[in-house]
Formats: C-alpha cells, structure tokens, sequence
C-alpha cells in the first residue's frame, strides 16, 4: 500500500464563501472561463484552485495515474490565516475540517485528512483539534513552523501539543512565510525564498523543539518535518555539538538533540536518490514517510518506483507502512472512480 502523506487541498466550500464576499479577511477569487478559478491574497499572492484541490474524483483520477492508494490531504499553507483576527480563523479552521471530513468521507478510505487548527488562539486550536479527531475522525493536524513572531517552543502553545499528544495525532509542520512574507535579504528571486527560505524555516521551528524542551514535556508527540527534514538532517551535528559546548543551547532540554530523534519523521521530498539515502541513514528507514507535495510545480513527481532497489522491507515501510502505523490507515477499498487510467 503507497501511502503519501503530504498533498494539499483546497476545498470548493472555501472557494465558494470567499466568492460570495463572506469569506476569509484579504481574500478574493478571480474566475476564469474554462480555466481553474485563482485565489488572490491582497499581499499579491495568486494561485490557482486546481480540480484536483477541490474535487474527490479527480484526486482518486490523479492517485490512480501516479500508483498511489491513499493520500493524507492538508490545507495549502497559504491558508492558514494566522494573521486575521483569531475569531474569524477559528470560523475559517472549522469549516476547513467540515470539509476535509466530507472529502475523506466520500472517497471509498482512499484519502484521509490533516486537521487545520487556529494556532494565533492556542486555546481554540486545541479544542478545534480534539474536535477534529473526535467528531470528525481527521488523523492528524498540520500547522505552521512559527505562528506570527512566536515560536513553537513557547510555553503558550504546550496545552495544544498535550492534546496532539493525548489523541495520538501527529503534528506536520509545514512552512509558509515564503508564501505570505517578501523574501529575506539575499533570497529574493530566483524563487529561493521556497527553494532555501521554506528549508531553513522548517530547520529553525525542528531546532526549537528539539532544544527548546518540548519533548521533554511532551514526550509522546510525533512531529513530521516536511520536505525531507529541510536542512535539520545535515546539519543536525551541527546543533548536536553547540549543545556539547554553547550554555543557551543546552538551557531548557534535558539531553542533546539526538536524544529526540525518535519524536521526529521525514518526508521523502528531497529531488535527489542520494539526499534520500542520506535522510535514511540519519534518521532511520522506520522514521521516513513517502510525500509528494503534489499538486504544487514544487512537489517531487518521482513514481513510487524510485525505490525499487532498495530493500523490499525499508521500501515498504517508507511508501507506506511507516504511515499506516502512524495514523492507523487499513488498506482502503478499491477506487470510488469508475474506469480508473492504467499508471503509467
């Protein structure tokens, strides 16, 4: 069973309250004929609502083509709306999850969902969390690597990581600054503010949890790195050494980084057979999850085949044990679509 655990979606019930003009503060639509509709933030941003997004038959259409059996969806990160007032993101976060379920719902097992959480109210993301767990049956949550200026390792968000941790749901956390924020001194164009901007933010919010105590505290939360860990499976010696020898680094949590290792998974999103090879080695087989980041022109469009000469068992667990295990996926009944198109 290939499962992908990173693969975004953006709801037509959000496209259509934004249509309406009641719909998420800064948001518009552009409508297009026989083109996919463009969300438009008042930042600048723009991008297109593709029907894969939005539409459960054309997901399980997209799976089939690609060999993939089921997919964990999460909310583009663009759509977090940390930024608004916290009422209207708790408003938005559930409707969100309402759908998600719907999708999830509708698609024979075939796609499960990752619950969106207003994490500039700590409070209510945890309610909305065990909401989403406990009404809506979502598997995991995905939230952002900072909320605003604070960090994840703050004392304020440790109520929402005790529920993650009690409900057993594993927290993804993707970046996003790059989609909402001008890039930083020395990343501006070439499109680096993804290409090095979205690594490095996802390397920053791992360090902080990792230093920061939180699996002291929390000692049963799993946490998924996306994009292969972003720069923290290199570097990790790195951080790893600065406790050894720098006082603020080893402040607040109570061994070295390695000692937490087991708290974290990567995605396989790297671009580069060694890359993933070295993610493997340093973070351990059982550790790895296949993702795709699919449908964005920045997702790795490599088939489930590329790792055919691994070994038969380290393969099956990173397309898809690992992922069943965590999130408690059974193999899903066969495709809702009809005639379904040969892989290729």
């Amino acid at each position: 069973m290939v499962i992908d655990v990173h693969t975004h979606f953006i709801p037509p019930e959000l496209i259509e309250m934004i249509g309406t003009g009641e719909g998420p503060t800064g948001l518009t639509v552009e409508r297009r004929a026989d083109r996919d509709p463009l969300i438009v933030h008042d930042n600048g941003l723009r991008y297109p609502a593709f029907e894969v997004f939005r539409d459960v038959d054309a997901r399980l259409r997209y799976m089939d083509e690609r060999s993939i059996d089921v997919s964990v969806i999460s909310i583009s990160p663009s759509l977090y709306l940390y930024w608004l007032d916290p009422g209207e993101t708790v408003e938005v976060c559930r409707m969100l999850n309402d759908a998600a379920a719907v999708m999830a719902g509708d698609s024979g097992g075939r796609v499960r969902a990752l619950a969106t959480v207003p994490m500039n109210d700590p409070a209510a993301a945890a309610d909305e969390l065990r909401r989403a767990r406990t009404e809506l049956g979502l598997v995991g949550v995905e939230i952002g690597t900072s909320v605003g200026t604070r960090q994840l390792d703050a004392a304020a968000f440790d109520g929402f990581f005790a529920v993650a941790e009690e409900l057993a749901m594993p927290v993804m956390l993707h970046p996003y600054l790059s989609m909402i924020t001008a890039p930083a001194p020395g990343l501006e164009g070439y499109h680096l503010g993804n290409v090095i901007g979205n690594p490095v933010e996802t390397f920053a919010a791992a360090c902080r949890l990792l230093v920061g105590g939180v699996f002291d505290r929390h000692p049963g939360l799993r946490v998924i790195l996306v994009h292969g860990g972003g720069a923290l499976p290199y570097q990790i010696g790195r951080l790893q050494h600065a406790y050894s020898v720098r006082d603020e680094t080893r402040a607040t949590a109570v061994g070295p980084p390695l000692d937490y290792i087991e708290n974290l998974l990567f995605d396989t999103i790297v671009f580069d057979r060694r890359a993933l090879d070295f993610l493997i080695t340093i973070a351990g087989s059982e550790r790895v999850l296949f993702g795709t980041d699919l449908p964005f022109d920045m997702g790795d469009i490599s088939s489930p085949g590329f790792l055919d000469d691994h070994d038969p068992a380290i393969a099956e667990r990173i397309l898809g044990g690992n992922a069943a295990e965590l999130f408690g996926i059974e193999a899903p009944v066969a495709s809702a679509v009809e005639d379904p198109p040969v892989a290729s």
